[in-house]
């Protein structure tokens, strides 16, 4: 079974709110997202505009592991 693009989305702001750098996501109607911040902004992004955020956003959480400026709590496969 393949995920989908919107699967993949999702999968990315669950990790990026388990990691501690979201403090929470929703889906909005028509098809967006809103995404909450720690300061508790909340922005409604379309599905594009998430799209390219998340990209964004998991990019530079993986870039801050591969530093080892913060370590992943997600736990290592074996």
């Amino acid at each position: 079974m393949f995920a989908t693009g919107r699967e993949y989305l999702t999968g990315m702001l669950d990790v990026l709110v388990h990691e501690g750098m979201l403090a929470a996501w929703r889906r909005a109607p028509l098809d967006g997202y809103v995404i909450r911040t720690h300061e508790g902004e909340e922005i409604t992004m379309t599905s594009a505009q998430a799209g390219m955020w998340i990209h964004g956003a998991f990019a530079v959480y993986l870039a801050l592991v591969d530093q080892g400026r913060i370590s992943p709590r997600l736990p290592d496969e074996p």
